[in-house]
């Protein structure tokens, strides 16, 4: 399972009382915590630590002993003492936080800097059949893998509890780790590492894959709005390519992620009636995604309609064309997508490949530049 390599954050103090506090802290955050008494022991954790946590009197120190200024710095304190503000200054410290009235805010920075990308922000795509049985819980399961073999972290999010599991269809339905009914997420924040481990997942090339499954026996236990929208911030928090896969019976939940989505691609066969069911479903689509709608057609075209005719005949842009794979079907039911080599090569990995340079490009430039 596909674990964080984010640095924890270090709290420097004597205080054990106040260690005690801020290590509870850090598990609601669901992160770590490293501790030093003293500045001077804190070595290169000084540098490498996402968030450092003072207190009033290690601040002083850190200060008096020309410690390198850096940003990432809270001073920490369960007293009024007026001093406090004069070692913040000293050591640039970007908040002096009050225990416990600021306990809320503080789990909300420790969060925020273990769930850090690397580099830039995490992105959501969703894919949904414009017909029944055009291939849309494959393809975004294909995209997911594809991602996940150039270096993502991918997590594939199954959005419908009559699909039978997506974890299936990766082939990680044996790999221990909680599906929709085991999370009890009301809202509020998910920790992006925490929710990673707690998910089954493989490492998949360069990548990691996780999966957020339904359970096989259709309930939508734990499958809500507020609970998938906690999850796609996690995600984008951890700078994670998020691929959800939508029922064609748009639920409140599924209206969630289309909102939150930076591209919604929707799967429609080569055939004169699935074109028709698809432009009346892209017009339901329009009124509740906030992104753009892209098309996928699934070959082949027996009265050879031409990609020019689908998109006239569909209203939306065509971005690539799924031909039939040979012998995928069979190898997804034997081994999963991450079980076999017809995930890394073929018409499903190149139609996977140009959805997610398509997806690329819609990152939105406030995104790309946090």
């Amino acid at each position: 399972m596909p674990t964080s390599t984010t640095a924890p954050p270090l709290l420097v103090s004597q205080d054990d009382d106040l260690a005690a506090e801020i290590t509870r802290l850090t598990a609601v955050a669901g992160c770590d915590l490293r501790r030093r008494a003293d500045p001077a022991e804190t070595g290169q954790l000084w540098r490498e630590a996402p968030l450092v946590l003072l207190d009033d009197r290690t601040a002083a120190r850190a200060a008096a002993a020309g410690m390198p200024r850096r940003s990432a710095v809270l001073l920490v304190s369960r007293t009024q003492r007026a001093e406090r503000w004069r070692s913040a200054f000293e050591i640039g410290a970007d908040a002096v936080l009050q225990l416990p009235e600021q306990e809320a805010q503080l789990v909300e920075l420790l969060a925020e800097a273990v769930d850090a990308p690397a580099s830039g922000a995490g992105r959501v795509l969703t894919v949904l059949g414009g017909t029944g049985g055009a291939g849309a819980s494959t393809l975004a399961a294909a995209v997911s893998v594809v991602a996940a073999r150039r270096g993502d972290r991918a997590l594939l999010l199954d959005c419908d509890p009559l699909g039978g599991g997506l974890d299936l269809t990766v082939g990680v339905e044996r790999t221990q780790g909680l599906r929709w009914s085991g999370l009890a997420i009301s809202g509020g924040r998910v920790a992006a590492g925490a929710l990673r481990e707690a998910l089954p997942g493989q490492r998949v090339g360069s990548g990691a894959l996780t999966v957020l499954s339904c359970d096989r026996d259709g309930a939508a236990s734990g499958l809500t709005a507020p609970s998938v929208q906690a999850v796609l911030a996690a995600g984008r928090r951890g700078g994670e390519t998020v691929v959800c896969d939508l029922p064609r019976d748009l639920s409140e939940p599924a209206c969630a992620v289309l909102r939150a989505a930076d591209l919604t691609v929707l799967v429609v066969p080569a055939q004169v009636r699935a074109c028709a069911a698809a432009a009346s479903r892209l017009r339901v689509l329009r009124e509740r995604a906030s992104a753009p709608v892209r098309l996928v057609i699934r070959g082949p075209a027996p009265a050879g309609l031409r990609v020019r005719d689908i998109e006239l005949a569909v209203g939306a842009p065509v971005l690539a064309v799924l031909r039939t794979q040979a012998g995928l079907p069979g190898a997804v039911d034997k081994a999963g997508l991450c079980g076999t080599r017809a995930s890394s090569r073929g018409a499903t990995a190149r139609a996977a490949a140009e959805v997610l340079e398509t997806l690329d490009d819609q990152r939105a430039p406030e995104r790309v530049a946090s």
